[in-house]
């Protein structure tokens, strides 16, 4: 249990710093983790734009 919830967490920070460990790809847990941090990431970077947009930083 712990493996996977270490590997989810190393996914999830790739996924947010929008790299990937090709070396663990093969793990689905790593890639569940990826593929959250890259939706945490785009949901950070959409409210970035927005608020440019509205004019609050």
């Amino acid at each position: 249990m712990d493996e996977a919830l270490t590997a989810y967490a190393d996914g999830h920070t790739d996924g947010l710093n929008g790299v990937r460990d090709e070396t663990r790809d093969g793990d689905p847990d790593y890639r569940t983790g990826l593929h959250d941090g890259q939706v945490a990431a785009f949901e950070r970077d959409l409210l970035a734009a927005v608020r440019r947009v509205l004019g609050k930083s």
